[in-house]
């Protein structure tokens, strides 16, 4: 008997661990990306193979403080930038995806290093586009539900691309050089959920992440347990997870309907 006990205790806490990971991995995780848009339309120039510049449509928030994680008012405008010398293919990889989120405006798109203040300009559509702006890789590409409350209002902005491409951009050379920053910042708590759609639940944040594309590595950071501070997104529960809770709360059952029929 003190087997099954044993045998019984193991199997408790190793589903009660499965369901937790089942429930932290749909929760929600933050980004303090130097810049997030709701992208209307981007181009990549002069083509999608050979693209070394890209132009950017939409409703812009970007980082006002990097200790408090706060952004400013979204806004709707451009941005121009260009790849640094020797980084096309994951600029290329990077400009790919924020194309791809055009198509799902219920969530802002965060690109550039973590809690770095953007120099980068945001222009007014339709206005003479500048030189552009230097592309930084930083940790690739984020999805952002929450940002400190201002993706729900910038996805409530309608920002048309104006009927030109905003003013032709002028054909600077890429970058010499960047230095995307690496280090992954100290995450905040979320604020508590107000009964808002536009928000997502906030459980205490641990020391994981979102998943996201195009690392300077050149691969996909792995979703964790992850928890919401400044922006949100919400990740599957794996296949072989869910199939490994049920097998052992099957054999769980089984055992508790043996020990009830001696």
């Amino acid at each position: 008997m003190p087997r099954v006990t044993h045998l019984r205790t193991i199997a408790l806490t190793a589903l009660v661990s499965l369901a937790a990971l089942a429930f932290a991995r749909s929760a929600a995780a933050s980004y303090p990306c130097s810049t997030y848009v709701v992208p209307s339309l981007v181009e990549l120039q002069p083509s999608d193979d050979a693209a070394t510049r890209v132009v950017i449509h939409g409703a812009f928030l970007q980082l006002t403080s990097d200790t408090t994680m706060s952004y400013g008012d979204p806004r709707c405008g451009v941005m121009s930038f260009a790849c640094v010398a020797g980084q096309e293919a994951m600029c290329r990889m990077q400009w790919k995806e924020l194309r791809d989120a055009v198509a799902t405006p219920q969530f802002c798109a965060g690109f550039g290093s973590w809690n770095v203040l953007s120099v980068a300009t945001v222009y007014d559509e339709g206005a003479p586009l500048g030189s552009p702006d230097p592309w930084d890789l930083g940790m690739g590409i984020a999805q952002g539900v929450y940002v400190d409350n201002k993706c729900p209002p910038a996805r409530q902005l309608v920002c048309p691309p104006s009927a030109g491409d905003g003013g032709a951009m002028t054909d600077a050379a890429p970058p010499a050089d960047a230095a995307p920053d690496d280090a992954a910042p100290a995450m905040d708590v979320a604020p508590p959920r107000d009964g808002s759609s536009d928000q997502d639940a906030a459980p205490v944040r641990d020391a994981s992440a979102d998943h996201t594309v195009g690392t300077d590595a050149g691969t996909d950071a792995a979703p964790h347990l992850v928890a919401s501070g400044w922006c949100a997104i919400a990740t599957p529960t794996p296949l072989s997870v869910r199939v490994c809770a049920i097998v052992l709360a099957a054999l769980f059952l089984l055992r508790r309907r043996r020990d009830g029929g001696r």
